[in-house]
């Protein structure tokens, strides 16, 4: 049998084609509800900026050393991102494992950095929220 054999295909396939379009467009809705007694507060706490970090070289080991930051409410935040970048060019650096992902402390120790002249920048980190990336420290450089 043919396509014209199936009329009600073709409206069929036409309304949900509609209902996909138009369907998709409207507005998500959720609503709350909460039963009980009693009172509940919340606070958000604004990320805070990284503070300049100090850096200093033995061969071809950079520490950097920054100030604590903490959130409003004078609880320390859990860590800090540090980026290293070429002092003439910007362009950014891979930070090597000393120094790379989320750091607890307020100092790290990057091994094996190549020859050049390096800048660092901390930020602080808490759980998914990141705050601003502190000033840049002062170079510091590797000889090769």
């Amino acid at each position: 049998m043919t396509r014209a054999g199936y009329p009600w295909a073709r409206a069929a396939l036409g309304s949900l084609a509609a209902i996909m379009v138009f369907g998709a467009a409207l507005p998500a809705m959720a609503a709350w509800s909460a039963h009980g007694t009693g009172s509940a507060a919340g606070a958000g706490a604004l990320m805070p900026s990284g503070e300049q970090p100090t850096v200093s070289a033995s061969g071809s080991s950079i520490t950097v050393r920054w100030p604590a930051a903490a959130l409003a409410n004078g609880v320390d935040v859990a860590g800090y991102t540090i980026s290293r970048y070429n002092s003439s060019t910007g362009a950014v650096a891979t930070v090597g494992s000393g120094c790379s992902g989320v750091v607890a402390a307020t100092t790290c120790t990057e091994v094996n950095v190549p020859a050049g002249s390096w800048v660092y920048t901390d930020t602080p980190a808490q759980v998914n929220w990141t705050g601003g990336q502190s000033a840049e420290s002062a170079p510091v450089v590797i000889s090769s």
